[in-house]
């Protein structure tokens, strides 16, 4: 870890992974001069296994690699928890748009062009890893309150008191640090009847008493009886420290605060004691944090205590209420029914007098209990039962102390048939909003729709949308007439099925399919962040694989056609539209009819967005506009509004058409 106000390359490791040795000079002398040190791998498979071995700052990566190139190895390197932090600078020669979006998308930090300019490559790589130590002391930091938290859980979630208590100094000694830890609980008499013991990478060890030493002379007997927290700098200096035998050769430092009651007599109740080896390590920050851990384990074992009282009482007193709703059977501790009430009898079709003073095992209409009865003692949850009459209980078997066992057995069948009904509704429902949004969205946010948008099919809302529209260009007015009604089909068909597949890969929802024209809608009909971004992104990708396309459809049938492309966003309203007998999922709004007025402005290969998408592009994506290279058009008049706008234009280039050798 770099020490804050230290430069960067006074510890910082560097991994270049090039094919090329002098590209690897290159880098690695200009790098080495300001005080980073240097490793180097030849190839993409090594620049993996050096990457994990060792832990660099940053990786710089070259792209074109001949056994693994550099995409495959920063998708790697990013989807390896142990590696995904690694900031990674691609540095190459490829300059196109595509290859830098193939980048960003493998996971890339930086991009630098060959050949590099020096200062550029030391202010990025020394950036880069700042903002890499940074986020390494956000998660060390994320991974502290975490265990917190966990502390937290354990106080509050749980009643029993061993556990609880177990749980607690497991946590306790993760989250400071400690490699020993232990809590000593008090009974009324101030001796010593649990202790929860943790050694780093043990378990639990649990024990009823310790020796006298340690409460008579010992740190623990000298926070119950000053009544609070205090640090032993260095045990082996400290009269404090009592060395067991089986800890002879201890050292370091220890913390400890007493557990001390709420109640008035203020009795401490308990110990907690944590050890480390280092002399010094613990601060007063520790112990803040201990006497504050130690408030709340207080409380949790008085709470503890009190629902044992009160459960206690309840189940007694559960046992003794023949008349209850619930079927109540009661017996003593060798199984003998003692109390079968009305509703047992009615429930389970058996008369009391008949089962009264036998054996649950007697009886065998009750022989579905018998597995709870054995199991009562450990197991409290309850259990479906399945009656041969087609009813379906919950049953529950608690023991009693100095009594015997009660089971309580609630009948739920009607509960179940409805419930049944319920998840059969269910089903049905999102069985429709699969057929439906099958239509509109990919597989993945059809599941999405189906896990975290219920009702999305009677939802009728308003949305701000990124709107996007792509539309052939000499279609209709030129090629159509030219060509059979068979081929300008099947290239109609090629068209949309390409334009949807990017649509969808990209997580937009498609519309509509009209004519020549494609509408594509994102952040709707649920939120996405990073709308702006998908969309931009959707409709370059568009453009260069209609290159590929107009290339074969000139080859095949001579047709020249173009592609324009148009962006805006604003409010819509998202919902079911049409007449009964016919109804679609549709958006419609102001932010649609702009959209569509850049389209018709937009020429083949154009890209044209409104100056608000700009500005929000600008500030959501960056990078991505920059590689684009957006003109500032206008202002230009469109139709329907009063003042001219400033639009932005980017033109992805167009190869020349090329007739197919013959």
């Amino acid at each position: 870890m770099i020490k804050s106000g230290i430069d960067p390359s006074d510890q910082a490791v560097v991994l270049i992974i090039d094919d090329s040795f002098e590209n690897r000079l290159l880098l690695s002398s200009q790098l080495s001069i300001e005080g980073y040190t240097i490793l180097q791998a030849s190839g993409g498979a090594d620049g993996i296994q050096m990457a994990q071995e060792h832990d660099p700052d940053i990786i710089l990566l070259d792209v074109m690699m001949p056994d693994v190139n550099g995409f495959e190895v920063c998708k790697v390197l990013k989807n390896d928890a142990a590696t995904s932090l690694i900031p990674v600078i691609m540095v190459t020669a490829l300059r196109e748009v595509q290859y830098r979006i193939e980048g960003i998308e493998a996971g890339a930090d930086e991009f630098l062009s060959r050949p590099h300019v020096r200062e550029e490559l030391l202010v990025r790589v020394r950036t880069l890893i700042r903002l890499k130590h940074a986020r390494a002391n956000l998660e060390k930091e994320r991974n502290r309150l975490k265990r917190l938290y966990d502390i937290s859980r354990a106080i509050s979630t749980q009643l029993d008191l061993s556990s609880m208590m177990a749980d607690i100094i497991t946590h306790t000694q993760a989250a400071i640090g400690a490699t020993k830890g232990n809590i000593m609980l008090l009974d009324e008499e101030g001796e010593v009847s649990h202790k929860f013991l943790i050694r780093t990478g043990a378990k639990v060890e649990v024990s009823d008493s310790v020796t006298r030493a340690v409460m008579n002379e010992g740190l623990g007997g000298w926070l119950v009886k000053h009544k609070r927290g205090d640090i032993i700098e260095d045990i082996s200096q400290d009269n404090r420290w009592i060395m067991l035998p089986d800890d002879q050769e201890e050292t370091g430092t220890a913390i400890g605060v007493p557990l001390t009651s709420t109640k008035r007599t203020k009795r401490v109740v308990g110990v907690l004691i944590l050890n480390h080896p280092h002399p010094g390590y613990f601060q007063q920050e520790h112990l803040t944090l201990l006497e504050a851990i130690a408030a709340s384990i207080t409380a949790s074992i008085e709470n503890a205590d009190l629902f044992n009282e009160i459960s206690e009482e309840r189940r007694k007193l559960e046992a003794i209420l023949a008349q209850s709703t619930d079927a109540v059977i009661t017996t003593d501790e060798e199984w003998m029914i003692s109390i079968f009430n009305h509703s047992a009898e009615k429930l389970l079709e058996v008369q009391a007098s008949d089962v009264i003073d036998k054996s649950i095992r007697e009886v065998p209409q009750l022989s579905m209990l018998i597995p709870m009865f054995e199991n009562a003692s450990v197991h409290l949850t309850p259990q479906e039962i399945s009656l041969n009459n087609h009813k379906t209980l919950y049953a529950t078997v608690s023991p009693i102390q100095d009594v015997g066992f009660a089971a309580v057995m609630q009948d739920v069948t009607e509960f179940k048939r409805i419930e049944e009904l319920r998840l059969e509704q269910e089903r049905r429902e999102k069985m429709q909003v699969k057929e439906t949004f099958s239509r509109y969205m990919g597989p993945r946010l059809v599941e999405h729709l189906l896990s975290h948008e219920p009702g999305l099919m009677a939802r009728r809302e308003r949305r701000h949308a990124v709107v996007m529209f792509a539309d052939l260009r000499n279609w209709t007015g030129g090629m159509i007439a030219k060509v059979s009604p068979d081929e300008a089909i099947n290239q109609l068909n090629e068209f949309f099925t390409h334009m949807m597949e990017i649509a969808l890969d990209n997580d937009g929802t498609v519309f509509e399919l009209t004519a020549d024209e494609l509408l594509v809608g994102f952040n709707a009909p649920f939120d996405q962040e990073n709308a702006v971004y998908l969309a931009l992104k959707t409709a370059v990708t568009m453009q260069h694989k209609f290159n590929a396309l107009r290339q074969g459809w000139y080859q095949r049938a001579g047709t020249e056609l173009g592609l324009g492309i148009g962006i805006d966003h604003g409010d819509v309203l998202v919902g079911n539209v049409g007449a009964e007998s016919r109804l679609s999922f549709r958006m419609v709004g102001e932010a649609m009819n702009r959209a569509h007025r850049l389209v018709e402005l937009a020429e083949d290969g154009q890209i044209v967005i409104s100056q608000s998408l700009y500005l929000a592009l600008a500030q959501n994506a960056p990078a991505l506009v920059k590689r684009i290279h957006f003109i500032q058009i206008g202002p230009v008049k469109l139709k329907g509004i009063t003042k001219p706008q400033l639009l932005y234009a980017a033109q992805v280039a167009r190869p020349p058409l090329v007739k197919k050798a013959s």
